[in-house]
Parts: structure tokens; sequence; C-alpha cells
């Protein structure tokens, strides 16, 4: 197979699996559980230039729905907070208060209190649920359009290259072709399913706790009007 070909057959593979990977990293900013990548586009402006959060402060996960956010400076608290929930302003964040220990010049450990921003991921209740289905499919809509035009654009490239192949080369190129597409067909496909997995967990989790809270309260409602209704008992029988 000629040089010529083989690359065109490089291009659209870098292609394809471009394309794959700028929407999975799309889905991680349709924020169900804390994705580091969904941080990625984050910009800190301080002292008159904008830094990435990697730069100005340490991040943590302790479990899959938080994010805790350490400022190397304490003054950049508040610039780290602001720069967050302008990438993400459906984030929870609260300021918290955590004990660390630290060695001072003459070897004695000392206890420091630092400030951090716990940040939590938002609730999956039935608008937000809405919006990152239809996100998520827009989302991958959008890369299989480019997926497709990405194909179409080479196969006019490899129909002027047919000329100087064999058809042995040819046959060895169209399985080539069905196999590339068919691999990123599929990791295209299984991580749309995987996003799509995440939200209904999610969903069903917050239906799961909206159901108790509405019990507790009809519990607790019930519970008033029949502490009501024996004092009203008791009020008679005085």
């Amino acid at each position: 197979m000629r040089r010529a070909t083989i690359m065109e057959y490089d291009k659209l593979a870098d292609k394809l699996s471009k394309y794959v990977g700028q929407m999975n990293f799309r889905f991680m900013d349709l924020c169900v559980k804390a994705e580091p990548g969904a941080l990625l586009q984050v910009k800190v402006f301080i002292e008159g230039e904008f830094l990435t959060l990697e730069d100005c402060a340490k991040i943590a996960k302790p479990d899959d729905f938080h994010f805790m956010l350490i400022p190397q400076y304490d003054e950049d608290l508040v610039p780290v907070e602001k720069a967050v929930l302008y990438a993400h302003p459906e984030f929870k964040i609260k300021v918290d208060t955590m004990q660390v220990d630290t060695v001072n010049d003459n070897g004695q450990t000392e206890n420091h209190d630092v400030k951090y921003l716990n940040v939590e991921m938002p609730e999956v209740d039935d608008d937000r649920y809405d919006v990152l289905k239809n996100g998520a499919k827009a989302i991958y809509d959008e890369c299989k359009v480019f997926m497709e035009t990405a194909n179409n654009t080479a196969k006019v490239r490899f129909a002027k290259l047919a000329p100087g192949e064999t058809p042995e080369d040819l046959d060895r190129l169209d399985d080539g072709l069905k196999k590339l597409n068919e691999e990123w067909d599929t990791n295209r496909d299984n991580l749309y399913e995987k996003k799509l997995k995440e939200i209904e967990e999610a969903h069903n989790k917050w239906l799961s706790g909206n159901a108790q809270r509405r019990q507790a309260r009809q519990e607790e409602e019930a519970a008033r009007n029949e502490a009501a209704s024996r004092s009203m008992r008791f009020d008679v029988n005085e």
C-alpha cells in the first residue's frame, strides 16, 4: 500500500480518536460525579493574571461526589471559589476548616487551621435530569456528525488514490476502514451509554431520597395531627 494511502488512513484514525475524546471530555462537564476533568476549564484570576486551578490550589476527591480545593494561600480562597462557580454555577460550595500538622524550624509539630473549599456535586432532580440527558444526547449526536463527515471526506481522498493501488491492497484498506470505524463507533456508543447510566443512577438516587423525605414529612404531619386530636379530646372531657 502506498505511503499516501497509509497517511490518509492514519489521518482518519486520528480524527475519529480526537472526536470521541472531545465527546468524553464534554461529558465530564455534565457533572454527576466529581470528575477532575471538569475542573480543567477553571481559570483563576489572581494578581492580574489567569492561572489554572492546579497552579493555585491542591485538589483532592474524598468521594465520588465531592472535591476538596485547598488554596496555596488563604487570600486565594475567594478567587478560587469565584472561578469554580463561574465555570460550574451548579456546584454547591462552602468554606470548611481542617487541622494540619506541620513541623517548625525547631523540629516541633504545630497544629494549623487550614481553610478549604468543600465542593459538592448537585443532586440530579427532575429538572437537572432533563438538562443532563438532553445535553449528553446533543454532544453524542454532534460527535456522530463529525465522524461521518470525516469518513465522507476520507472516502473522496481514497477514491483519488485508488488507481495507484493493487486490488489486494484495496481489499485490505476496506477491511481496515471497517474495523477502524467499528472500534471508534463502539467506543463512542459505550461512553454515551455509560454517561446515561450515570445520570439514571443519580436521578434514581434523588427520587428515592425524595420519596423518603416525603414519607417522613407525612409521618411528622400525621403525628402532629394525632397530637392535636388528643389535645382536643382532653379539652372536651374537661
